[in-house]
């Protein structure tokens, strides 16, 4: 996927959250924002917003010496998640279709977002997953293979949590489960760390892409994450910078399944939904959005 002119308000918006989140004096980060600026102007529109937007908070922690502005933010938004679990995972099981269930609390789950949602609202996020269905729904297609492994690649911290019920159907259902998360920290995407804090590792295989970047860029991925995806019977991408990174791409191929929510208009719009929709549409080949030859 392609950045757009409305990605460059974005790259800044994000910034200027993990500017807050380092406790960065309000009258140093105008000029910092003001030197992203001029940095995220070079960045190429062929990029994704993923990567361009990882480019951009890389530079930015060079410029602050914050390596994880984020840290306490992950571990508390973890905590929140948490708390929740035992109550849904009852409802997830008495569901007439578990597995459905856990999906959509996993999607619900990816509005914990700090570079595009902070101000989210996770109980009633949870409470519209439990009721309702996807704006699209590729979900026939994905219960028609079979999945004897899949690979759930992870985006933000806390809605790991709701990843781990997802992982828990999937493992009744006999599949073996990876869990990818972050090689680093980004903004308030799942590291090792947050999968050990919920209990990840009980369920799934964790490992990490092998960059610290948003989404899952190939050319930047790891050799042993390359390895899995490839070995992968299904694969499960969470959240929009997954969609950004790997919509089309021939490798991730049809047994590519994208989840989340469309939090900016330019993902939404790639969709073809309405901002705020939440999708669990298949990958196709390059040459459109994923799902273009859908009716």
């Amino acid at each position: 996927m392609r950045s757009t002119a409305a990605c460059l308000p974005c790259y800044l918006h994000q910034a200027l959250a993990a500017l807050e989140a380092a406790g960065i004096p309000r009258e140093a980060q105008y000029a910092h924002l003001a030197s992203l600026a001029a940095f995220a102007a070079d960045l190429p529109a062929e990029s994704s917003p993923a990567v361009n937007s990882s480019l951009v908070l890389q530079r930015l922690s060079e410029l602050t010496g914050v390596a994880d502005p984020f840290a306490a933010a992950r571990a508390a938004s973890n905590a929140h998640a948490l708390r929740m679990l035992e109550p849904l995972r009852s409802r997830v099981r008495r569901a007439p279709d578990p597995l459905f269930a856990a999906l959509r609390l996993a999607v619900a789950g990816n509005i914990v977002d700090m570079g595009i949602l902070p101000n989210f609202d996770l109980a009633k996020a949870v409470d519209d997953a439990l009721t309702g269905g996807f704006t699209r729904d590729d979900y026939p297609a994905f219960t028609a293979r079979r999945w004897h492994n899949v690979l759930v690649i992870g985006d933000n911290s806390g809605e790991i949590a709701f990843d781990l019920l997802l992982a828990e159907e999937l493992r009744r259902g006999g599949a073996e489960v990876v869990y990818a998360v972050k090689g680093a920290a980004i903004l308030n995407d799942a590291t090792l760390e947050d999968a050990a804090q919920v209990g990840m590792p009980a369920v799934a295989r964790v490992i990490t892409t092998g960059a610290g970047l948003l989404g899952a860029p190939l050319s930047a991925c790891g050799e042993d994450f390359l390895a899995e995806l490839d070995r992968a019977a299904a694969v499960v991408a969470k959240g929009q910078a997954n969609y950004e990174t790997l919509e089309g791409e021939a490798r991730a191929g049809p047994k590519t399944f994208f989840a989340l929510q469309a939090k900016c208009l330019v993902v939404a719009g790639h969709l073809r939904v309405d901002l705020g929709a939440s999708v669990f549409v298949q990958n196709c080949q390059r040459g459109g959005p994923a799902g273009a030859g859908d009716s």
